[in-house]
């Protein structure tokens, strides 16, 4: 029990006759109960003009600034530390008690004292100190004026009459039974309050009319832990509410046994213990236990002290009670439980608050540091907080925003270290403990030495640490000086304890938020780089932009037929080969592609490859072409949406940017930078190929895509992704069978999983349409095909790994090899296309063709070199096959010249 006072210290004001004596009656009470003189002014009100005077003549007002307004506005407990000098109630307090002139206040206390019935405020103590003043001894002296002034303005007597029996002409008569009922019916009436404090105060007057007693309290029982609260003692509202045990305390034998005590019944040892609880020395007493109309438990001990007109409470007091909480426990109780309810809704709105304040300042740790200042010292009336960081490399406390700052400060200021062992702050850093210190000056680990060099007084601190969900401390805060009390309370702690969690959250979420933003930077300085080794010369742009786009039959009147080998185009002229492609698709028109946006694609696609020697920009403009010829001779219009075809061309050309020569295995395998970017996903290259789709359609001045609807962006670019990630020869392989099902049940324009399927199907018969040519290209394609596999086999084994087969120059049986690819993987699909379109069947017996060609070269070779082909490079095989071919061709003229000859 904190509140401890003596209670002759409050036997002066019992003597006050007259207003105009109760100023120095106080002022006696307050030094005594203190134990020192003080510097005080009392304010008291004025009942006929409504003004609080600090003398009786009514010659000094209360200011209307400074500390007194803000106690007037707010009716609480104001403290005020710094810049005392400057408010205007200083001088008063000057004027009547003619200090020194060398008298330097440095801390001033203004407590209003209020009459919890009507809300008015009284009077108004304000106290000089430059020690610590003990407010909750202060307390019992609120409660005892409160009594003085309505004694002598009678405005005890007429607040009571609500209560008083119409029939009763003598206050300390017993009341009839009638009268017992009209009063508590009256009283029942008057319970409407929802504020569970004025609804006790009501309750606690009532009891003491019908008692006769000098004070009374209720003390509050939590069922959960048998702990004891008390809000109101007598006509006094505690500031700050009083909890204890229940079961260790004076009152555990009411409690325990459920049946009422007297002061008998208490031990004479213990009895101070109540007089300092409640204000007053006891004569008598009586502590009835109040149990629930619902269960059998208790809710409240009711206690009357002190019967003035006898020396002990008698059972028609004892009655009295029971019968006033058997109409009224109903109510209290639901009273309690709606505060109990809007305190966690208040609560939880608060800090629903505070975290949608902290959560809109993650891109920002100064400014979420600051914004968190801000939310600690508005939750708990501070008047200054520090936040600190820790930095685990160096063990110290950082601190970057600093006392007093707002937090839309935009001053540079220099970060403060020190070590995470020092002062408080690194004590609840290092144990993790929250730590709250009524008395600054008198505690060890305080460091006075700022508040002397910097004329702030800290009087006392709440310090807290923020931990993460593995109980790891990230920062300490660090609250100082309480402004509407003498101290941080236990609330004060499990608000901070609540909002640490927030704090936690949200500097973890900043700090990796900038992580992720870091990284966001280095890769947006990657793709800057990168796109500058891109980066296409104007002169280029200008130079194809400057040419009509011509027809495609430029380049041949069989350019639109499936035997046309676009690789036998000049490289320099496949960008306005490209353009002419999309003309003639109607692509331009239909899309509305601007020519200036479609020359950069094409031109930024074409920088996009790099020059391994098969997966380059010959092989993509190879693949577009034969989409192209899929579309022209397929008819697929009928079968496709427009914005599919549009999707798939664009796929084509794209499928293979920045192609390493190397495949997904291999990049797993040498744990590259694309496999830590996609490998958890699969297809690691087809992944980074459609990145690098995005890159350019992202670039300035390059996204052909720009006048689509919002709609059809989003198709196009889904299809984009899906069309290429489909070039992953794992994932046509998954797929062959619903690919072979499909072309038997035939092609479903309504299906959607049919669309998918044909796409996927096009695009890998265009990225193998090399294997379609006529034999003299394709055999030429294929030496570029196992170059580029035997440089991967290479770095494969200087990576001390086992290459496979056709990667591995030392053993690849190039003709078998090419015969298993096309029965496995070629010839399937070309077979499905044929199924699906009979107009692709010259494709399927183009790949047949090519397949009977090494079918020949296998025999060509067991003739010569008893069917081993290893040890034998690629140009060795077609010199093989070009020297076969020439004898055949010598015997074929010598045949015809013997034939002429006869």
């Amino acid at each position: 029990m904190d509140h401890l006072f003596s209670t002759e210290a409050l036997s002066p004001l019992d003597d006050v006759a007259r207003l105009g004596d109760l100023y120095d009656a106080i002022r006696e009470a307050l030094n005594a109960l203190l134990h020192r003189k003080v510097n005080s002014i009392v304010y008291i009100l004025d009942e006929k003009s409504d003004v609080l005077y600090a003398d009786k003549e009514k010659k000094y007002a209360a200011p209307s600034k400074g500390i007194i307004r803000e106690t007037l506005e707010t009716q609480q407990f104001h403290v005020q530390s710094n810049d005392v000098a400057s408010d205007p109630v200083i001088a008063v307090i000057k004027a009547q008690c003619k200090p020194p002139s060398s008298w330097n206040p440095k801390t001033v206390y203004c407590l209003p004292v209020t009459d919890e019935e009507n809300q008015k405020i009284l009077a108004l103590l304000v106290i000089e100190e430059n020690e610590t003043v003990e407010i909750n001894k202060i307390t019992p002296l609120k409660h005892k004026i409160v009594g003085c002034y309505r004694r002598l303005c009678k405005c005890h007597r007429d607040s009571s009459s609500n209560y008083a029996p119409s029939n009763a002409s003598n206050p300390t008569a017993a009341i009839g039974k009638t009268g017992d009922k009209d009063a508590i019916l009256r009283l029942c009436g008057d319970l409407y309050d929802q504020d569970a404090s004025r609804l006790q105060l009501k309750v606690i007057r009532f009891l003491e009319e019908q008692t006769n007693a000098e004070c009374a309290f209720l003390l509050l029982v939590v069922p959960e832990t048998q702990e004891l609260f008390c809000q109101v003692i007598g006509g006094l509202v505690l500031e700050e509410e009083i909890k204890f045990p229940g079961p260790n305390s004076v009152f555990s034998l009411p409690l325990e046994s459920k049946k009422p005590m007297k002061l008998e019944d208490v031990p004479l040892d213990k009895r101070k213990d109540i007089e300092n609880f409640v204000g007053v020395k006891l004569k008598s007493m009586l502590c009835v236990p109040v149990s629930s109309r619902n269960n059998d438990g208790l809710i409240a001990l009711a206690c009357v002290v002190n019967k003035k007109d006898a020396e002990n409470f008698t059972n028609d007091d004892l009655q009295a009670i029971l019968q006033c909480f058997q109409y009224t426990s109903t109510v209290l109780t639901s009273t309690l439980a709606f505060q109990n309810e809007r305190k966690l809704k208040l609560q939880t709105q608060a800090m629903l608050q505070v975290a949608r304040n902290l959560f809109t300042h993650l891109d920002d740790l100064t400014k979420l540091l600051r914004e968190i200042m801000q939310e600690a010292r508005n939750l708990t009336q501070a008047e200054r907080c520090s936040v600190f960081l820790i930095d685990k490399e160096t063990k110290e406390l950082v601190a970057e925003v600093f006392d007093g700052i707002s937090t839309n400060n935009k001053e540079e200021h220099n970060e403060i270290r020190m070590p995470i062992t020092q002062g408080i702050a690194g004590h609840v850093a290092t144990t993790g403990n929250l730590l709250n210190i009524k008395d600054a000056y008198s505690h060890p680990m305080f460091y006075r030495g700022i508040d002397d060099s910097t004329g702030f007084r800290t009087r006392n601190i709440l310090c807290f640490p923020i931990k993460n969900e593995r109980g790891d401390v990230l920062g300490v805060a660090q609250l100082c000086n309480k402004k509407t009390g003498q101290h941080f309370t236990e609330f004060d702690e499990d608000l901070a304890s609540a909002f640490a969690v927030y704090c936690c959250i949200s500097i973890s979420h900043s700090l990796m938020y900038q992580n992720v933003l870091a990284a966001q930077y280095r890769n947006s300085l990657a793709n800057e780089l990168m796109m500058y080794h891109m980066k296409i010369s104007p002169d280029d742009v200008e130079g194809l932009l400057s040419r009509d786009i011509p027809s495609v039959a430029l380049w041949g009147v069989e350019f639109d037929k499936f035997p046309f080998p676009p690789r036998e185009i000049p490289e320099p002229e496949t960008p306005l080969c490209v353009l002419a492609m999309f003309e003639d698709l109607g692509f331009l028109s239909r899309w509305r592609i601007r020519k200036d946006t479609l020359v950069r694609f094409v031109l930024m696609v074409k920088k996009g490859y790099r020059n391994p020697p098969y997966h380059n920009w010959t092989h993509a403009f190879a693949v577009a072409h034969f989409c192209f010829l899929c579309i022209k001779n397929l008819n697929l219009q009928q079968s496709l949406d427009d914005i599919e075809l549009f999707a798939l061309f664009v796929s084509c050309l794209c499928h293979d940017l920045d192609h390493r020569g190397t495949n997904n295995q291999y990049q797993v395998a040498s744990k590259s930078v694309l496999a830590a970017l996609y490998s958890s996903e699969g297809s690691v290259m087809e992944r980074h190929h459609f990145a690098q789709t995005m890159c350019i359609v992202n670039t300035d001045g390059c996204n052909i895509f720009e006048n689509l609807s919002s709609k059809d962006y989003t198709t196009v670019l889904d299809l984009v992704r899906d069309i290429i990630l489909a070039t992953d020869l794992a994932h046509h392989l998954k797929i062959m069978n619903s690919l072979k099902e499909m072309a038997k049940v035939g092609f479903d324009t309504k299906n959607e999983r049919h669309h998918s399927l044909l796409l996927c199907l096009l695009m890998t018969a265009s990225d193998l349409s090399d294997q379609t040519k006529p034999w003299d290209n394709t055999k030429h394609v294929a030496a570029l095909i196992y170059r580029e596999f035997f440089s991967q086999g290479d770095m494969e084994k200087s990576l001390g790994q086992k290459p496979a087969e056709m990667m591995d120059r030392e053993r690849a049986r190039i003709p078998d090899l090419q015969i298993g690819f096309l029965d496995h993987i070629a010839l399937p699909v070309y077979k499905v296309l044929a199924d699906l379109f009979p107009a692709s069947g010259i494709v399927r017996d183009t790949v047949v063709d090519n397949r009977r060609h090494w079918e020949k070269i296998c025999a060509l070779i067991k003739i010569r070199r008893g069917g081993s082909c290893e040890q034998m490079s690629y140009d060795q095989i077609l010199a093989m096959e070009e020297e076969e071919a020439n004898a055949e061709i010598e015997n074929y003229n010598l045949q015809n010249q013997k034939q002429n000859g006869r």
